[in-house]
């Protein structure tokens, strides 16, 4: 006997439904619509420690982007056949085409510079609707807005567990019948294929076999006698094999979802799994949860909630002719009673209860590639585990007490994380994002790190073996193939960089050599700044992780001159957008130089700003930015730095451009205004003397400046410009009287942190 059983991948109805009639059946073989190639991999259902949601993957070794996945959970028909065939000892066989043979097609098709499209400009719009998508065709004669909801109302939710097969088999055979549905030549090979395998079953002597395959696929597999074999046999002819292997990855509830991107998803996993496992009491548990969780975040949530919301699902139900509430049902009861109206409540249980976080686990026995070995051993010696394959987004953290404490670079284990995460970066396994400092860490021996896992680590794994055997030999072998391929200065700095951070000493040579090539060659002062930075810090803080930085200081030490020497014939008539661009690249480049502290290059540097400031036709903004910095450092005195001031206020400068200075002037702080009134007094009289139409010109431009500046700066600056203009004594604080004694009582501290006897 042959039975062909039409399915919905990872429909909960339809496992339920299987495994009911797989019992009454008592098959002696199953044949599932799965890759054949990856039929090697299915004795490791067995082991109880491989634990859906997980994923069958099948990739060509020596072309790592031709890869599939194959998903399962616990509520998915093939799934549950598996688990039956298992524990009743029944022979199990993959019978889709297996992608030894789908990847040569998808490559030869790739290959082909057009492609062609069948059009019939004789068919209706309805027709032309069916011959797209039948199921869809169906659904919105049905009055549903898509196949998936249909389907479920259909077949899922429907009490003849059994019965559902035969409807299944019927409405197909009767939609395959149509002359305006043309199948896609994908489909003809597949299920040509699948004929060749149920052949072979056949002929090996099975005489109860049931096929577990998609409710398309099932027709033209219950009636394998009208088609004939040599007419398959010519559609396969011909195809060449590629080398594949296959491995079990672990997977995820959210990749299950359409949102993941995979074709077969499903919109509720979290649902379908409860629908699953308690069909008769999901309506009650299901609102149990949704109580729970709001009575978690301090949301009203009580029995009497739970008990009106399930008896509104179960009476929408019966309005719309459903033996049991689908997600529709109890979403719009759990609005209209727990969340009391309140879609926007709705987020707080969307991911967890209708989606979900489960993740799969594959054990350690299942084979997996040198690397992948060597990176749950880093992993575990890095004390990473409880973080690795973790889909929730959560802190690295040194110790339990401090959720956002950080690592700290001087201790050795916290060094092995840092290392092993910034190497796995490098290779495109972006399991940690570096976040920036701490408010109060002027330091940089803390790191602060966000751990997220995702399902397609496994394939991106795979992918990094092409690189070594070990996380560290392929991050080397990776950068240095990487090397050649950078052309730009700031793109190898910032490698060079990241190549540190993961402690690869036998990639530094050659990285340093790239950038001293690159240093020496390159003409353009703005590369030479966003280059700077990087380096300062490599200077700096390279102790902190024990690596030799003096390559990466005689690199600073050539690029530093250069950049004094041609930033100012940049400056020179630049628009807006530009100088808006060499600002930035200026401050940063004042922050660089500053860490690094070096007399000599400080006075360069000074002399390039005194340039930059006192400069014809550069944007007002350099102008003033020159001149604050060298104020503060106090190499403008009050006296140059007012002349300076009053020229480009003056009523001989364009308007914009006063303002321009302004903004640079005053970037960070107001503060020199309010303590000197020889500068408030000349922007008073600007203000003041300025046309109506000028003033408002400018005024987006004064309120981005002032703006900026904290509340209690701001509250000052009002309160002195109602006085006009100012004197000292206007803006000298009141007599503030020290209480001696208590400040020499934390004397002895300060001493003591200070290191003074």
């Amino acid at each position: 006997m042959l039975t062909a059983f039409g399915i919905r991948h990872h429909g909960p109805g339809s496992a339920k439904s299987l495994k009911t009639a797989l019992k009454d059946l008592s098959p002696d073989c199953i044949l599932i619509e799965c890759p054949s190639d990856a039929e090697s991999m299915l004795p490791f259902v067995e082991n109880e420690n491989l634990k859906p949601p997980v994923a069958l993957l099948i990739y060509n070794p020596k072309m790592l982007t031709q890869a599939a996945y194959i998903p399962f959970a616990s509520f998915s028909p093939e799934w549950q056949a598996l688990k039956y065939a298992s524990k009743h000892e029944i022979p199990v066989r993959c019978m889709d085409l297996p992608m030894n043979l789908t990847f040569t097609i998808n490559q030869q098709e790739a290959e082909k510079k057009q492609l062609k499209f069948e059009t019939d400009n004789q068919l209706t719009t309805g027709d032309k609707s069916f011959r797209k998508d039948p199921l869809g065709y169906m659904a919105e004669i049905a009055g549903y807005k898509d196949s998936e909801r249909w389907w479920e109302v259909t077949f899922e939710s429907a009490d003849n567990e059994t019965e559902i097969f035969s409807s299944i088999l019927e409405m197909m055979t009767a939609l395959r019948q149509e002359e305006a549905r043309k199948e896609s030549v994908e489909t003809l090979r597949r299920e040509a294929y699948m004929r060749k395998i149920l052949r072979k079953a056949i002929k090996d002597g099975f005489q109860n076999i049931a096929i577990v395959c998609g409710a398309w696929h099932a027709p033209v597999l219950h009636n394998v006698a009208h088609y004939k074999q040599s007419t398959d046999n010519a559609i396969l002819k011909g195809i060449k094999k590629t080398t594949t292997k296959t491995t079990w990855v672990p997977w995820s509830y959210d990749r299950l979802t359409y949102l993941s991107g995979y074709g077969a998803g499903v919109l509720s996993p979290a649902w379908y799994e409860l629908l699953f496992a308690n069909r008769s009491e999901v309506t009650m548990r299901w609102m149990t949860k949704v109580a729970r969780m709001f009575r978690k975040k301090d949301l009203d949530a009580s029995a009497a909630h739970v008990i009106e919301a399930v008896r509104l699902a179960n009476t929408l139900a019966t309005l719309r002719g459903l033996s049991l509430p689908g997600i529709e049902e109890m979403k719009e009861a759990a609005v209209s009673i727990i969340c009391e109206g309140d879609e926007s409540q709705l987020q707080l249980i969307e991911k967890q209860l209708i989606i979900g976080k489960k993740v799969g686990n594959v054990p350690p026995e299942i084979p997996v590639i040198p690397l992948q070995q060597d990176l749950e051993k880093k992993i575990k010696t890095a004390r990473l585990s409880n973080y690795w394959k973790n889909t929730e987004e959560l802190w690295l953290k040194a110790n339990a007490s401090n959720p956002r404490g950080g690592i700290d670079l001087r201790e050795e284990k916290d060094r092995l994380k840092s290392h092993l995460l910034h190497r796995l970066n490098l290779l495109g396994l972006h399991w940690g994002k570096l976040q920036k400092e701490g408010r109060y860490d002027l330091g940089s021996f803390k790191e602060y790190w966000k751990l997220k896992w995702k399902a397609d680590f496994s394939i991106r794994i795979i992918e990094a073996g092409m690189w070594g055997n070990t996380v560290y030999e392929a991050s080397v072998n990776f950068v240095k193939k990487k090397l050649p391929e950078i052309e730009q200065l700031p793109e190898v700095t910032a490698l060079v960089e990241e190549a540190l951070n993961a402690n690869l000493e036998d990639a530094i040579d050659d990285l340093i050599a790239h950038l001293q090539n690159l240093a020496a060659v390159t003409q353009d002062v703005y590369h030479l700044m966003d280059a700077l930075p990087s380096l300062v810090n490599i200077v700096r803080y390279g102790n902190a992780r024990k690596t030799d930085i003096q390559l990466v200081a005689q690199v600073v030490e050539r690029i530093i001159p250069r950049i004094c020497i041609a930033l100012p014939g940049v400056c020179v008539s630049l628009d807006e957008d530009a100088s808006e661009m060499v600002f930035e690249k200026l401050m940063s480049t004042h922050r660089a130089l500053g860490l690094l502290n070096d007399a000599q290059h400080n006075n360069a540097w000074f002399q390039t700003l005194k340039n930059i400031a006192q400069m014809q036709k550069v944007n007002g903004r350099l102008n003033g930015a020159c001149t604050r910095l060298l104020f503060d450092k106090g190499l403008f005195d009050i006296q140059i730095t007012t002349t300076q001031m009053r020229y480009h206020l003056s009523k001989g400068n364009d308007t914009l451009h006063a303002a321009s200075w302004t903004e640079g002037f005053l970037y960070g702080s107001g503060l020199l205004l309010i303590h000197n009134p020889s500068l408030w007094n000349i922007l008073d009289e600007w203000v003041e003397e300025m046309d109506w139409l000028d003033f408002k010109a400018i005024v987006p431009l004064l309120r981005r400046t002032f703006s900026q500046f904290p509340a209690g700066e701001k509250a000052k600056m009002m309160e002195l410009a109602k006085r006009g203009q100012l004197t000292e004594e206007m803006v000298t604080t009141a007599e503030v009287v020290y209480d001696l004694e208590r400040a020499e009582s934390v004397l002895p501290v300060v001493q003591l942190l200070l290191g003074i006897e």
